[in-house]
């Protein structure tokens, strides 16, 4: 399996986030993670979609968090002891965005071989149209690359900002 099918590098590869949702491994290379927050207080958004959690205040800056399990179909559960926010930094077509991801437990920086990398299966997944990039093997687990990017620009409205934690 080529790295293009995929649309990975290797060097993401090497370093990638591991976390849970709804039972299933996912993973985000470490590129883009900035900090892993305890849950603060979250201040809900009136109106906001299906994905918005609400909004967070990290060192004065106000961040959106967003909530992925209704896009993956996923149950909702309640923020317990494993729960956590991933903040992560975007690079968006139109420029750079900082937002917060719930992930229910966060579980280990790790690399993936590369060679074991394989397409979505076009039947049989509950995935959305390119929010998977692929899916990989770590301890026995089948894991998936999801693509936050595409995921942002597609299913989140994302307009993105030039604020940043820094």
């Amino acid at each position: 399996m080529t790295l293009e099918l995929v649309s990975a590098t290797e060097d993401d590869l090497k370093d990638m986030v591991a976390f849970e949702m709804g039972g299933e491994l996912l993973v985000v290379p470490t590129r883009i993670l900035r900090e892993v927050l305890e849950p603060p207080k979250l201040t809900r958004v009136p109106l906001a979609g299906p994905y918005s959690a609400g909004l967070i205040n990290v060192r004065g800056v106000v961040l959106p968090v967003t909530d992925l399990r209704p896009l993956f179909e996923m149950e909702q559960k309640d923020f317990d002891i494993d729960t956590r926010v991933l903040v992560l930094e975007l690079a968006l077509e139109e420029g750079t965005m900082t937002i917060g991801v719930i992930a229910e437990k966060v579980h280990a920086v790790l690399a993936l071989d590369p060679e074991t990398i394989q397409k979505v299966p076009s039947v049989g997944t509950r995935w959305p149209q390119g929010a998977i990039k692929g899916i990989g093997r770590w301890k026995d687990r089948f894991v998936n690359l999801i693509d936050v990017e595409k995921i942002a620009e597609t299913y989140l409205g994302a307009v993105p900002t030039d604020e940043s934690l820094h």
